[in-house]
């Protein structure tokens, strides 16, 4: 005889199988985008940091030939070319880094310099560019006693530093194949260079200080100067990055393959959960592992336990004990909330016999879950508990999410037979699930209990804390009495009782109790009125 598997089986299957398909490549996929991002921010960094130091070196030589040629205008007394100034000349020649010879000229011809005979009337070739500033530049001089080098001339009032042309781009860089120059930021061309330089990439920065850029096969960095018309370029070979990045991908893709397996197995494991939770609550059933604890419901006037909520609690056979929020939506997911719904009222017809019986005017509340509010079945059962809890009128409230409501035309008719039981019906959670006013009027309902998510924003500035006094005006306009979970400060039951709240729950009063310990309590309760009552009755006197 074939197995036979259930829809929700192959869901949960094919979807734990796509959980885990995508739980394994997401991480994989992270860590590559990771590898990525990480490389290209260290090259990055690495070709800023060469084009940074261009820049310093092209600003301390621009510093330098500003220095010597405004010292040789103030010394200068009518002969630019007399010893006195010549021997000026020497001095700024041997003090700076990157000045290699500085003298005077006149139109092309430098008719004196520190550098004495040796660089005197020397033509110098034409001029390259002017700059805005008015800095005269030539850029391929080549002199009389080095004929196989070129220098950098930078003229203004008629004196001229001499430069080595590879000086401002003799950077140290671990790459062989990076490339640098420095550029006229007034007329946007190249001064020198070293390796492959792209002219078009000076447009790339336009008015901007600086940009980074892939371009042509190359990771590029432009800078401009703060304090001259120059700036300075810097360029590696997207091979570069390329290994970088496979280099980062060495490490972090194990770690995403690792984070992925492990989070592949948790989805797994929860699979499984989800797969054998079912099986485990039917098992559960038949060892009777399911058991009954009660909320006390309170009234806030006179802090008399009134009623209480009856919850249904889960402990396994070794001790374990399972959240409700983790087995109930299952139970509703497979059908088998039906059943607990049963055990619950089998449960609470046995433990509230002798509580009827001793205290008349106690209400016990039970959950109903949309599905029971579409079952026939269900008001035969609680007609069958009334009967053996030996309960009254009211002794009973049944509680149902806004969701039990959503079908009227069914859930109507059993609502209708429910309360014909004398069986008083709450809403439960009001204001979190499909709210509507139209089934709060449509239906004969007894109770709405306020949520306490509500009732947590009390007293804060949370979007929702004017939530709760609307549910309230809403409850009084349609004449229902109000029930508040979740209180646990008297701060929050002060402003519940002062807002007209009749009854509540929560930690405040009691956290949830067996059978035995609900007697004890309602006792004590009423014992703690009568009291109160004895003290004002003699006070009165």
């Amino acid at each position: 005889m074939p197995i036979k598997v259930d829809n929700k089986t192959i869901a949960v299957n094919i979807g734990a199988v796509i959980v885990v398909i995508l739980t394994i490549t997401v991480p994989v996929l992270f860590a590559i985008h990771l590898a990525k991002k990480q490389g290209i921010e260290i090259e990055q960094a690495k070709v800023l940091s060469y084009a940074q130091d261009v820049l310093r070196r092209t600003d301390d030589t621009a510093d330098q030939i500003a220095s010597g040629i405004q010292k040789l205008k103030v010394s200068e007394s009518g002969n630019p070319c007399s010893e006195a100034n010549i021997s000026i000349m020497r001095e700024i020649d041997l003090g700076s880094s990157y000045i290699q010879a500085i003298g005077h000229v006149s139109g092309n011809v430098m008719d004196c310099s520190s550098l004495g005979k040796n660089l005197k009337d020397v033509d110098l070739g034409p001029v390259d560019l002017v700059s805005k500033r008015g800095a005269i530049i030539r850029t391929n001089v080549t002199l009389p006693i080095t004929k196989n080098k070129q220098f950098i001339v930078v003229e203004r009032d008629h004196y001229a530093a001499i430069i080595h042309k590879n000086l401002p781009i003799d950077a140290s860089t671990p790459e062989n194949g990076a490339s640098l120059a420095t550029f006229s930021a007034s007329s946007n061309k190249i001064l020198t260079s070293r390796g492959f330089i792209n002219p078009a990439w000076l447009e790339r920065i336009g008015s901007d200080e600086s940009a980074i850029f892939l371009d042509d096969g190359y990771l590029v960095a432009t800078l401009k100067s703060k304090k001259h018309l120059t700036g300075a370029i810097a360029a590696i070979p997207i091979s570069f990055l390329n290994s970088r990045i496979d280099e980062f991908k060495k490490y972090m893709i194990p770690v995403g393959i690792i984070a992925g397996v492990v989070l592949a197995f948790a989805v797994l494991h929860l699979a499984r959960q989800q797969l054998g939770i079912p099986t485990a609550i039917k098992v559960g059933l038949r060892k009777n592992e399911f058991f009954v604890e009660y909320q006390p419901v309170v009234n806030l006037k006179t802090g008399e336990w009134i009623g209480a909520e009856a919850l249904i609690r889960w402990r396994r056979s070794d001790g374990t004990l399972i959240r409700p929020d983790l087995f109930i939506p299952i139970a509703e997911e497979t059908g088998l909330i039906g059943l607990i719904t049963e055990r619950v009222i089998r449960l609470i017809s046995e433990d509230l016999h002798d509580i009827f019986n001793k205290h008349p005017d106690f209400n016990v509340a039970i959950n109903l879950s949309a599905s029971d509010l579409q079952s026939p079945q269900i008001s035969g059962r609680l007609s069958q508990l009334i009967r053996d809890a030996g309960a009254g009128p009211n002794n009973f409230i049944v509680e149902a999410t806004e969701r039990g409501f959503m079908n009227p035309d069914i859930s109507g008719n059993i609502i209708q037979k429910i309360r014909e039981n004398g069986i008083r019906v709450a809403v439960d959670d009001f204001g979190t699930g499909y709210s509507s006013l139209s089934y709060l009027e449509s239906f004969e309902l007894d109770f709405l209990k306020i949520d306490k998510s509500f009732v947590n924003t009390l007293g804060t500035d949370a979007p929702t804390s004017k939530v709760i006094t609307h549910i309230i005006n809403m409850a009084n306009s349609l004449k229902m009495e109000m029930i508040a979970e979740g209180v646990e400060t008297e701060a929050q039951a002060e402003f519940l009782r002062n807002h007209g709240v009749q009854f509540a729950q929560g930690w405040l009063f009691s956290k949830s109790i067996s059978i035995v310990e609900l007697e004890r309590a309602i006792i004590k309760s009423k014992c703690r009125l009568a009291d109160v009552d004895l003290k004002q009755a003699n006070d009165n006197t």
